[in-house]
């Protein structure tokens, strides 16, 4: 079967002007639902789509954002605790060191006791040293001088332990007793 396209138009021609009339309304009825139907929707459901998948890729990134921050904090954490382990100076003795800070921070009179004593960390290849220090009568300044003597010193260290006590009968001196310890490798 031909189609001729000039016999459509021949047959158009000898329609009445209202049949044409309906007939050209059908036609850009079919048109424009044609445009809506194929490219419009499609158009507009995409532009959706792609905007739920923006919203969904920027969660994520907030989410991954969150994850870095922790990943980095730990991260921190480890090489916070790698520096505690490293050897440092195999020449350190941690009690003059820590004698020395105290006398330098808060003088001997106020020193009670200094007890050194070590300890092997068991399935480990570490040792802990520490040194329990008790002072008795010192004033709030001396013990902000002597923690930031020991915690940001020549070999910065970590109180394990600390107690600060009010005197009953001067409100303006603390005896205080505190831990400070560090852990190094077991010599083989």
């Amino acid at each position: 079967m031909n189609y001729d396209p000039r016999a459509l138009l021949s047959y158009y021609a000898r329609l009445a002007p209202r049949e044409r009339l309906l007939v050209g309304a059908a036609a850009i009825s079919v048109v424009l639902i044609s445009l809506y139907s194929f490219v419009w929707e499609p158009l507009q459901s995409s532009r959706e789509q792609i905007a739920r998948r923006i919203a969904l890729k920027e969660k994520d990134l907030v989410e991954i954002q969150k994850e870095r921050q922790t990943y980095l904090d730990l991260q921190r954490r480890i090489e916070a605790n790698q520096t505690a382990l490293n050897p440092g100076d195999p020449n350190f003795s941690l009690f003059p060191y820590l004698n020395s800070a105290v006398t330098q921070a808060v003088g001997r009179e106020h020193v009670t006791s200094m007890n050194p004593a070590e300890k092997n960390i068991p399935n480990t290849d570490f040792q802990e040293q520490m040194v329990e220090i008790h002072l008795n009568q010192i004033s709030l300044p001396q013990l902000v001088d002597l923690m930031y003597r020991i915690e940001k010193g020549e070999h910065p260290l970590r109180f394990s332990r600390l107690q600060v006590k009010k005197r009953h009968n001067d409100i303006r001196n603390f005896d205080v007793t505190a831990t400070v310890s560090v852990l190094k490798a077991v010599n083989q």
